[in-house]
């Protein structure tokens, strides 16, 4: 039988309002009155009913994140960051896993707009039609995140995940790289991963290399890493360099060529893109690209509660840059 705030203030012989104003902090009750409306809930297994709290406050204190992939560690440290920031203002997250698959996406944002959060977080800046039209109807904060685009749904922070692969192959190329392969993740639904494709086309071309180059799609994984490092022996080009799309599939490149016996960097460099603690810790380390994500969390985390105090704020697009961690893997001197 589910304890409501009538059958507390019964106990506790008090009317409704006294229960109400403890709940809420309120100071206008008595220190005695307090302590037994509290020992009532505590002994009753009160528990506040905060959807209907929150409709008639118009907020719920919550807020929904979505990531493509609850086990990586990428997508932690950014709910890391936002869950810091809006827990300090008693708001909680609650987060969806979408599985890089549109339609899921779009399932979830429909379920929790039916629990009336306060705003929304999402992870990248491409999805249907319906969810952004889902979103843009419901008229709270929205932040997307991971990635940069001009036409966001209502704000959005992150990188240009397109000028990071492009300034990683330039580098490369200015370290005596001449015969690069391209390792891309075969997730479809990834503009992080496609970006970063795009960017190494982009490099190329500026190189005046053409389409000879090789590029590769194997699953994010350490075997797809391992499976790309199969495919590149087999090649007719000399390949002397790895370009992962991610530090996984960097990293399984890495653990096949030690099986196999092939000297990182002397036969074969191998590069990164995000810069997960493994990279650093694996020998040799892993040259990647680095962004701060626990640092992006708390800014998409202040840009809700701007939001959500009712500014717009100066900026609805920022950039937090990237950095290139030059490791073992691809130059035979210490990290640079």
């Amino acid at each position: 039988m589910t304890v409501t705030l009538a059958d507390v203030a019964k106990r506790a012989r008090v009317g409704t309002g006294t229960v109400s104003r403890v709940l809420n902090g309120a100071r206008n009750v008595s220190q005695s009155t307090r302590d037994r409306v509290q020992a009532c809930i505590l002994e009753m297994g009160y528990r506040p009913n905060l959807v209907a709290r929150g409709l008639a406050a118009s907020r719920t204190g919550m807020v929904c994140a979505l990531i493509p992939a609850i086990g990586a560690p990428q997508h932690g440290e950014v709910i890391q960051g936002l869950g810091d920031v809006l827990h300090e203002h008693g708001i909680q997250v609650m987060i969806g896993d979408c599985g890089y698959q549109p339609d899921r996406e779009e399932a979830i944002v429909a379920d929790f707009l039916e629990r009336r959060p306060d705003a929304f977080y999402l992870t990248g800046v491409v999805h249907n039609a319906k969810t952004r039209h889902m979103l843009r109807a419901s008229g709270i904060p929205i932040v997307e995140g991971a990635n940069l685009t001009d036409d966001p749904i209502d704000c959005v922070v992150g990188y240009s995940n397109h000028d990071a692969a492009r300034a990683l192959t330039l580098l490369m190329h200015k370290r005596g790289h001449r015969a690069m392969a391209f390792v891309a993740s075969t997730s479809e639904h990834n503009d992080r991963i496609g970006d970063r494709l795009k960017g190494y086309y982009a490099a190329c071309a500026e190189l005046g290399w053409d389409s000879r180059h090789l590029v590769l799609e194997n699953a994010n994984s350490f075997s797809g890493g391992a499976a790309a490092v199969e495919r590149v022996l087999r090649h007719p080009s000399q390949i002397d360099l790895l370009l992962c799309a991610t530090d996984v599939l960097a990293v399984g490149a890495i653990f096949e060529c030690q099986r196999r016996g092939i000297d990182v960097p002397g036969r074969l460099a191998i590069a990164g893109f995000d810069d997960l603690p493994l990279a650093a810790a694996i020998n040799p380390g892993l040259t990647t690209v680095s962004v701060d994500r626990i640092a992006m969390g708390r800014v998409a985390g202040h840009m809700l509660l701007q939001r959500l105090s009712g500014r717009q704020g100066a900026h609805a697009k920022i950039d937090v840059g990237f950095t290139i961690r030059e490791r073992a893997s691809t130059c035979a001197g210490p990290e640079a």
